[in-house]
C-alpha cells in the first residue's frame, strides 16, 4: 500500500482542543509514524529497554504523558517523538487524529496520525528506546498475520490481538491502535 492510497481511503479527523477529559484517567499522547520505503507504506515503532520498570521490551510508539508545558495533546505526541527519536517537528506532516484509546492501566491515550518526511534520520534516546523498525503496513493489514494473546490481570481474563515481529510480540495499546487504524483503512 502505498501512502497515496491509504490516504484516499481513509479521512482523520483533524486535532481538536483537549476538551471533554473529565475523567481520572492519565492523560498521554502518541505518534502513529507512518514510512514511505520503495513505494510501500510502513510504520515505525520503537522497542523499549529491557531495564525499564514499566513495559520492559516491549514495542510501542512515541509518546508519553502530557506534561504541565505541553500545550494539548498533539504537543505532548510531537515532544515525546522528539526527545524519543530524535525527530523533528519539521519533518512530520500530521494527517490527524483518532479517538482515544483507554487502557487497562489507567492511561487515556490519544493517538495522532503523521507522516515522516523523508530523507529523516533517527537520534535515540538510549534511556527509552533500544531501537526502532518498520512494519509494512500490508502485512498488518493480514488478519491471518494476527495470533489471539489470553493473559490474566487482577484476576480477570483478558484476549488481545498480538502480531509477531523479528523484535517481539506487537501486542496491547500498540496493538489495538494498528487495528484500530486498520478498520479505517480497510
Amino acid at each position: 500500500m502505498t501512502f497515496e492510497h491509504f490516504f484516499s481511503r481513509y479521512q482523520l479527523l483533524l486535532p481538536q482542543d483537549d476538551i471533554g477529559y473529565q475523567n481520572d484517567a492519565r492523560k498521554s499522547a502518541v505518534l502513529l509514524p507512518l514510512c514511505e520505503v520503495q513505494g510501500e507504506l510502513h510504520i515505525l515503532l520503537c522497542k523499549r529497554p529491557n531495564y525499564l520498570k514499566h513495559h520492559p521490551g516491549q514495542i510501542c510508539f512515541p509518546g508519553g504523558k502530557k506534561d504541565e508545558s505541553d500545550r494539548c495533546l498533539l504537543d505532548t505526541a510531537l515532544r515525546e517523538c522528539h526527545e524519543e527519536l530524535g525527530i523533528d517537528a519539521s519533518r512530520i506532516s500530521l494527517l490527524g487524529e483518532m479517538s482515544d484509546y483507554w487502557t487497562l492501566t489507567g492511561f487515556q491515550i490519544k493517538p495522532f496520525i503523521a507522516k515522516i518526511d523523508s530523507p529523516y534520520s533517527l537520534s535515540l534516546s538510549e534511556d527509552e528506546v533500544a531501537t526502532t523498525f518498520l512494519l509494512p503496513f500490508s502485512q498488518l493489514q493480514q488478519e491471518s498475520n494476527w495470533q489471539s494473546i489470553h493473559f490474566k490481570r487482577q484476576f480477570n481474563h483478558y484476549t488481545l490481538k498480538g502480531f509477531k515481529t523479528d523484535h517481539g510480540v506487537l501486542w496491547g495499546a500498540t496493538a489495538q491502535l494498528i487495528l484500530n487504524l486498520i478498520k479505517h483503512v480497510n
